[in-house]
């Protein structure tokens, strides 16, 4: 395990996204990987989780060059959500991340509510340093598995620095989401919020094995 960030969540502030004119078509086929088809979920004896998500693309980016986005896991009986992303060049928020431009997939618990710059969408509120469980990426299915969810887990908070409160995911999933990551910044004060924008549910309902 890596230590403790010394300045807490580390951001580019020059991080921009450059939209060129590309024919409907080809956008929305360059997206597929945030279209979820199906979401297995299992839940083991020892309340670890494990979900295998099967994405509508071919592949599943793994080298940075689609943006910052990711997928998630919400439940009914927890205070957290689980996330699973990649975001080179935006964020260094994770022990699994060696630098800044590291695309390295990784997982958080993660807390949101409502917060003035993301407007209408949700934003971060506490975010784990540490990573609960493992994420893998094969062509276009993610496999999150070790995951717990009736283990209280404690750790430090990315944006702050400071200890987190525990959180709790909680074994009753309501939803599997993929998302994208939006970070908001002040020319002055730098990075001021990472919003959670064009959430979409997954096409078919989640199977509990």
């Amino acid at each position: 395990m890596r230590g403790r960030p010394k300045l807490g969540l580390i951001v580019i502030a020059g991080f921009i996204g450059t939209v060129f004119n590309i024919p409907l078509v080809f956008a929305n086929s360059a997206e597929s990987f945030l279209t979820i088809e199906r979401a297995n979920i299992s839940i083991e004896d020892d309340n670890d989780l494990t979900a295998e998500l099967m994405l509508e693309g071919l592949l599943i980016p793994t080298n940075g060059t689609e943006g910052a986005f990711g997928y998630g896991i919400r439940t009914d009986d927890g205070d957290a959500i689980l996330v699973a992303h990649t975001h080179a060049g935006v964020l260094l928020d994770s022990e699994e991340q060696d630098y800044m431009e590291d695309p390295t997939w990784h997982t958080h618990l993660v807390r949101l509510g409502d917060v003035g710059e993301c407007e209408e969408d949700q934003g971060v509120v506490d975010i784990t340093w540490q990573s609960p469980g493992q994420v893998e990426i094969s062509d276009n299915i993610a496999t999150i598995s070790d995951v717990p969810t009736t283990d209280e887990f404690e750790g430090w908070d990315s944006i702050t620095g400071e200890q987190l409160s525990s959180m709790t995911l909680g074994e009753a999933v309501s939803e599997v989401i993929s998302f994208k990551l939006d970070p908001v910044f002040d020319e002055e004060d730098g990075l001021e919020a990472v919003c959670v924008t064009d959430v979409r549910s997954a096409e078919e309902e989640v199977n509990l094995d």
